[in-house]
């Protein structure tokens, strides 16, 4: 597979929303392919400057060794990966009568298997080698079913939540996990409430969020979270009507509360957020009708930069990701336009 390495700035594909201050770094586009040789990019991430990643359905996953782009086709095909410090990841894998799950830490692979027939995971955290959560669904005799398990250094067990998770954040060892159960409401019969919790160490608790006025047929969706500390947190979202967001939401942890922030684009929802790796940070920003933008905000201030290639009908940011210890950034998208579609890869130095 030839990967397209570009070093210029992306002057059509990324066009500024307004007016911005001069800036040191740029967001260029590292790598590009048609959909049909990459198949769909999903979430990317980074366990340091020369090491990061990018899940791809059905196909091995995409390295970067700090020069280029390869294909991994020594390791088995992961659907989810997850980051738990420098040399430490976490894998799931498809299997029939098991969820193969390959821990890499120390130089080497381990499998840990969790021991449970027709089930997924769809979310997972890791603060380490000896720790990590894992949310998804099993089939069973009823229908769907939550389930939640943490590896807890010698096995796996199954563990109550009050709520269905739908993602994750750690900030050193602690757990954050947000439920916002959406429109489909998969193996959820509960009330449609988007909740944070935290691990006190023993059980999962609810964190009070601050009352948000609704429309009517209106729900609070929170669609990502990122702790860069403990003491400090984001997650976003939007207040959606009939599945259509009426407007973005950010809400900042100060160690002791959730606060929403002032700021509320109008037909937007905010559906990635990550750390810019100093005092900010990054926001995928999804308009129906438009093309996804990369929103900043630091300081206080907001800049947006929409992802509009010229011709294209759709670009979707399917992730977004800060190398640890830098202010680098990476980014996936996909871009539609008559002639085909295309999966980007994306960086900000």
């Amino acid at each position: 597979m030839r990967l397209w390495m570009i070093t210029a700035v992306v002057g059509a594909l990324l066009v500024a929303g307004f007016p911005v201050a001069a800036q040191d770094h740029e967001w260029r586009v590292s790598a590009t392919a048609e959909a049909n040789m990459w198949g769909g990019l999903g979430e990317v991430g980074a366990g340091g400057p020369d090491d990061a990643w990018v899940v791809r359905a059905g196909l091995p996953v995409l390295r970067w060794d700090g020069t280029a782009w390869q294909d991994e086709t020594d390791q088995p095909v992961p659907y989810l990966v997850t980051p738990a410090g420098p040399g430490v990841s976490w894998r799931f894998e498809e299997h029939p009568d098991h969820i193969e799950v390959r821990r890499h830490a120390a130089g080497r692979w381990t499998s840990l298997p969790i021991a449970v027939e027709s089930a997924h995971v769809t979310a997972a955290a890791a603060t380490g080698a000896d720790d990590c959560w894992a949310a998804g669904l099993r089939f069973g005799p009823y229908g769907m079913t939550d389930e939640l398990w943490h590896w807890t250094g010698t096995a796996w067990r199954t563990v109550p939540a009050p709520l269905p998770i739908s993602d994750f954040a750690a900030a050193a060892r602690r757990v954050w996990a947000l439920s916002s159960p959406g429109e489909d409401k998969l193996g959820y019969e509960g009330e449609r409430v988007a909740s944070i919790m935290r691990w006190t160490g023993t059980e999962w608790a609810r964190t009070p969020l601050p009352r948000v006025d609704l429309p009517e047929g209106g729900y609070l969706e929170l669609n990502d979270i990122v702790m860069p500390y403990p003491g400090l947190g984001y997650a976003v979202g939007a207040i959606t009507v009939g599945g259509l967001p009426r407007e973005a939401v950010l809400l900042r942890w100060n160690g002791r509360a959730w606060r929403f922030l002032r700021h509320r684009a109008p037909a937007t929802a905010y559906t990635r957020v990550a750390t810019d790796g100093g005092s900010g940070l990054w926001l995928a920003a999804a308009r129906p009708g438009r093309p996804d933008a990369l929103v900043r905000f630091v300081d206080g201030a907001w800049t947006e930069i929409v992802v509009n290639p010229p011709g294209t009908a759709r670009a979707e940011i399917r992730g977004l990701a800060n190398v640890p210890g830098t202010t680098r950034m990476w980014a996936t998208v996909e871009e539609s336009a008559p002639t085909g579609v295309r999966q980007l890869v994306l960086t900000y130095q």
